[in-house]
């Protein structure tokens, strides 16, 4: 008998698991709690009066995407800009409440693009699916435009920072770029993977889940596949935020740094950024994984700019073993480990990923 793919494995295994657990007794309902917490302050106010937030024609697709930017101001800098790419469910917007302010105070001008199929990057009229190499070509067409956003000629290269599902466009476009003869060290001064879906999709993971727990792999699968992660307020923050909040010895609820508010809002984003999803039937064929070597090295493995891959350690979405195989693509002999859930850029934790990320900057990029 011709055995199944790790992919089709796991969407079989998933739809079974649907039907045996939806007549569940044990309902996931949002606690309903109005949170008291110290909270680390938004900072967005202190780069608004130069953050951009835009619609602009990408040469490469004719699609109009949102862009948001934001540079120093009254300072002028050769810091190589930073590109942000968020994940499934996500848009620009979540790179802007507390990455972007942070990285401009260090200096470094800032991007984030929206990708197609977001409410800020329409796909088109009926249009559900976007395929992976669609999303190559917008961020190609992204770069192209960056001349025009950051209003220079002489743009330095920049570095790439992804997130989640982002993580494995980059490595599909690194590819078709290589198969195009350009070095990925030419186009990038570096590349930052952090919570990245592995190069071998989410087929693997979702096997691995299954064996770990037939309820997590309900939570994760009726929340993403399902979009549960838009409207019930327990699985959205096991998915992205690290949890319930927790009743504390004091009597005061511990919301990990996300409200309610926070969440209804985030749920409403949410809902507007995955009206067309990611073609996953497509992915399956053109996964990164397929030209890597018997190490699991990408096939450019020696024309890599300084790179790095940055796991959450409670992260319910992606596993130790995924960033593992997504750090082996890069070349890397391990992945750097921060604590926080899986959306290190939105919880009271998030100054741990880009204090890990700034860095690796300072380190591996600025003085190469």
């Amino acid at each position: 008998m011709r055995r199944m793919s790790p992919n089709k494995q796991a969407f079989a295994a998933v739809a079974f698991l649907l039907i045996a657990l939806s007549s569940s007794k044990s309902p996931l309902h949002p606690l309903g709690v109005t949170a008291l917490s110290s909270r680390v302050p938004d900072r967005s106010a202190e780069a608004s009066g130069n953050m951009k937030d835009e619609r602009l024609i990408l040469p490469t697709s004719g699609i109009e995407a949102q862009v948001i930017s934001c540079s120093p101001t009254n300072v002028k800098t050769d810091k190589p800009p930073l590109i942000f790419l968020h994940g499934s469910f996500h848009g620009a917007w979540c790179w802007q409440e507390h990455y972007i302010p942070y990285f401009v105070d260090q200096g470094f001008p800032c991007i984030a693009l929206s990708w197609r199929g977001t409410g800020g990057t329409p796909a088109g009229e009926g249009i559900k699916k976007i395929k992976i190499l669609e999303h190559c070509q917008d961020l190609q067409g992204l770069l192209d435009l960056l001349p025009t956003i950051l209003g220079r000629d002489d743009c330095p290269k920049p570095i790439l920072v992804s997130h989640s599902m982002a993580g494995i466009y980059v490595m599909k476009f690194l590819e078709e770029s290589w198969k195009e003869g350009k070095k990925p060290r030419d186009l990038f001064a570096g590349i930052a993977l952090l919570c990245s879906t592995p190069p071998s999709g989410n087929g693997k993971a979702t096997m691995r889940v299954l064996k770990r727990s037939l309820r997590d792999a309900y939570k994760i699968t009726v929340g993403f596949v399902l979009k549960k992660v838009n409207t019930d307020a327990t699985i959205c923050r096991l998915c992205f935020f690290g949890g319930n909040p927790k009743v504390l010895e004091d009597g005061t609820i511990d919301d990990l740094g996300v409200s309610d508010d926070d969440i209804a809002r985030y749920q409403s984003n949410f809902e507007r950024d995955s009206q067309a999803v990611l073609d996953v039937v497509d992915l399956s064929k053109n996964l990164p994984s397929k030209l890597v070597d018997s190490g699991g090295q990408s096939p450019f493995i020696k024309d890599l700019p300084p790179s790095i891959v940055i796991g959450a350690a409670d992260d319910f979405v992606v596993d130790k073993i995924g960033v593992e195989e997504t750090c082996r693509y890069f070349g890397l002999d391990q992945p750097v480990f921060v604590d926080s859930p899986h959306d290190v850029m939105l919880t009271q934790k998030w100054q741990n990923g880009a204090n890990a990320l700034l860095t690796w900057i300072e380190k591996e990029v600025l003085d190469q």
